[in-house]
């Protein structure tokens, strides 16, 4: 009679397996993302973005999945955009931070002195157009994130598309009650860079020329504090940081560039980059805050029933 032999240990998912599927959709999106800037010269749009990540979900066989998630979260986003660009036609006085900026750097402005030293009027340099790039990211590095932590772990997913969604709107109502100009309007001298390095790419046959969903947005020019331009891709990493941890590291280091970037542009203040981690840090712990709560009161409600 044969004996019985040890129990079988459950049998993991291999961590190599676990990256596949990201790491895939991350290379196709990367891909097919500079396949249309660079040759086809088209802008980088939502609706674009989306599309591409729609067709990689009827390739995994979650389409319907994909639908149901993100177009109530796309449309809340492009909302709070709309509504962003019509806060700049309240009326309100415009503040200037500048002194606020001085006083952190002994009477300097970062935006001025960078420029100083880096940006030549009339010559278009390439770090002027690597900044201009990580700028107009914007909104789809922080989409491309979350597509990779929908496709990896969909609770996690959705914790950041709510967190990145309360702390837009309440930025909204920031930029509605205390508008605050940018260092290219407040500051004399500060050159708007992005007016340079755009023409060399909407010169190019065919960029930009056709409609996106941008077009039906208004352009908020006093919305600087807090920068969203700092606070959506530093929360895009913390979120994937949870989920990859030191393969996440990349991220914080394209934030640091992201920073970097909007400063040397004109386009913010270090203030207002503090301004934007400040919105972060009060939306991740208050989504921690909450998910704790919420787990709380699960386990207490079939006690309590």
């Amino acid at each position: 009679m044969q004996q019985p032999g040890p129990a079988r240990q459950p049998v993991r998912p291999s961590r190599r397996g676990f990256w596949t599927i990201p790491a895939l959709a991350g290379g196709y999106l990367a891909a097919v993302t500079l396949f249309m800037v660079f040759v086809l010269h088209l802008s980088v749009s939502p609706e674009r973005l989306v599309l591409l990540m729609l067709i990689a979900a009827l390739v995994l066989g979650r389409a319907r999945l994909f639908l149901a998630d993100w177009i109530p979260f796309l449309v809340l986003f492009l909302s709070y955009e709309y509504l962003r660009g019509l806060g700049g036609k309240a009326g309100l006085p415009h503040h200037d931070v500048t002194g606020l900026e001085r006083a952190l750097f002994g009477g300097q402005v970062p935006s001025l002195a960078l420029q100083h030293a880096f940006y030549h009027p009339g010559q278009v340099s390439w770090y002027d157009v690597a900044a201009t790039m990580f700028y107009f990211l914007h909104f789809a590095f922080p989409l491309a994130v979350g597509y990779l932590l929908w496709i990896t772990a969909r609770p996690t997913f959705l914790r950041y598309s709510r967190t990145l969604l309360a702390m837009s709107f309440a930025a909204f109502f920031f930029y509605l009650l205390v508008p605050v100009a940018p260092p290219w309007i407040a500051v004399s001298g500060v050159a708007k860079i992005i007016s340079s390095t755009l023409p060399s790419y909407t010169d190019i046959p065919g960029l930009g020329t056709p409609a996106t969903v941008y077009h039906f947005f208004y352009a908020n020019q006093y919305a600087a504090m807090p920068s969203m331009h700092a606070a959506y891709p530093l929360l895009a990493a913390l979120y994937a940081f949870r989920l990859f941890r030191w393969r996440a590291l990349p991220l914080f280091a394209y934030t640091g560039c992201v920073w970097l970037s909007i400063v040397y542009l004109g386009e913010h203040y270090v203030v207002d980059i503090i301004g934007g981690v400040v919105f972060v840090a009060a939306a991740y712990l208050g989504d921690e805050a909450l998910a704790r709560w919420w787990e709380a009161h699960r386990l207490r409600r079939p006690a309590t029933s």
